[in-house]
């Protein structure tokens, strides 16, 4: 193989293998629709929401397969986690939410067999991003990490999703979780009291032609304690992420 030929070999095979990325949209317009999904009335809403029905079931499925629930595991999917993205002229739809591991779902099974107090687990709550493309296949997904506390954190509730900065390709997602080895709540008034707040970075990119995302930690760091997504942006405006 002359030089040539090698360099020209080199360069197409580097080219396949680069991350890709073109500005971003995120809004919650379902299928070019003018006005958003909550604005919308309900003859209107109604092939959405059963859109979104569809969404649901395909990631439960996707997450029973994976093993990472259970058939009785609790899934949160809360009202603020949802949003239709275009990225590199490619429609998408986003669900951000929490749910209860197939580990934790198991000790609450086990636990009131043996008629014990079940043991809370790290990780035992999570939370997720999940990604379909226009047909409601699924094209990426990636569970947040909390490294708190050597990861005895619980994920608890995801409170906003929206766009990053100008230029950052990526989603901002807010989000509660607590400490495992806290002393739990022992009246209603407390719950809540011992939750910690944090907003995250996930860049989209592309590599050959599939959808990779990725945790960026680096500008809003982790733990933080950024209740927003107004707050979260403008961090990551003085950082220039």
């Amino acid at each position: 193989m002359n030089t040539t030929v090698k360099l020209l070999l080199s360069t197409f095979l580097l080219s396949t293998t680069v991350f890709t990325h073109a500005e971003m949209t995120l809004n919650t317009k379902y299928f070019g629709m003018s006005k958003s999904y909550d604005q919308l009335s309900w003859d209107a809403r109604e092939p959405i929401y059963n859109f979104m029905k569809a969404e649901e079931e395909n990631i439960k499925r996707d997450l029973l397969k994976t093993g990472e629930i259970t058939s009785t595991s609790l899934i949160t999917w809360g009202a603020h986690g949802y949003a239709h993205a275009t990225f590199n002229e490619k429609d998408y739809y986003i669900r951000a939410f929490n749910y209860q591991t197939a580990k934790q779902d198991r000790e609450y099974t086990q636990s009131t067999l043996e008629k014990r107090k079940h043991v809370t687990l790290p990780g035992g709550g999570a939370c997720v991003l999940y990604v379909h493309d226009k047909d409601l296949n699924k094209a990426a997904s990636l569970k947040i990490s909390l490294p708190e506390n050597n990861h005895g954190t619980w994920c608890n509730g995801v409170n906003g999703l929206g766009s990053a900065r100008k230029g950052s390709d990526g989603v901002i997602v807010s989000l509660s979780y607590y400490l495992t080895d806290n002393t739990p709540a022992k009246r209603a008034q407390d719950i809540g009291k011992g939750w910690r707040y944090m907003t995250v970075l996930i860049r989209f990119g592309e590599q050959n032609g599939k959808l990779i995302l990725t945790q960026d930690d680096s500008c809003l760091g982790n733990p933080n304690k950024i209740k927003d997504i107004p707050t979260a942006r403008k961090v990551l405006d003085k950082c220039g992420s």
